[in-house]
């Protein structure tokens, strides 16, 4: 990869980390306010973090199949010190939002079953209800900061702060490296 190839995927990661981090303040804010927490608008935040989360990850580890986008990705991994253990790698977080349409095709298909989208204080709370009696299609645990939604298997719980942790090391980085190998000449 040249270094002005490498420049643009590093500001493209740059971009997406930095709205995925706005996306999930602006969920957090209306969320941990007791008279916002259930509002709609929450949900299309959560889910615009998730989707530009996705594509972090995307750019950082290629799904299997395409050589291209997998040596871009071993590439821009390597420049941005980002290991195959990071939480950026987790598929669970991208399936969720990549896969939705196919995970709504299923949760609709569930007879007598509710479909369940609420925001808890804590776990406990999530657990009280009956796992028999819902299809879980988004919930959030505040206390524990866990996304859950319904797979092919049941209910999956999702650690978000990792992620977030993940993208602020790797919004900081882009950063530095984008004000400190600037290939381009600006004129």
């Amino acid at each position: 990869m040249t270094p002005e190839q490498l420049h643009i995927y590093t500001e493209e990661t740059y971009i997406h980390a930095q709205l995925a981090l706005s996306n999930y303040q602006t969920f957090r804010n209306i969320v941990d306010n007791p008279d916002t927490r259930q509002h709609k608008e929450a949900w299309m935040y959560l889910q615009s973090f998730l989707s530009h989360f996705g594509m972090v990850s995307k750019l950082l580890f290629a799904p299997t199949g395409n050589r291209r986008a997998k040596d871009r990705a071993t590439e821009l991994s390597a420049h941005l010190e980002t290991s195959n253990v990071s939480a950026l790698n987790n598929r669970d977080a991208r399936n969720a939002v990549e896969h939705l349409d196919e995970r709504m095709d299923n949760w609709l298909d569930a007879d007598h079953k509710g479909i369940l989208e609420n925001i808890f204080e804590a776990e406990k709370d999530f657990a009280y209800l009956s796992p028999d009696r819902w299809i879980v299609r988004r919930v959030f645990i505040l206390a524990e900061s866990l996304f859950v939604t319904e797979e092919r298997e049941g209910p999956k719980k999702m650690e978000i702060l990792p992620l977030i942790e993940e993208l602020n090391r790797l919004n900081d980085l882009c950063y530095l490296k984008l004000n400190s190998e600037n290939p381009y000449y600006i004129i």
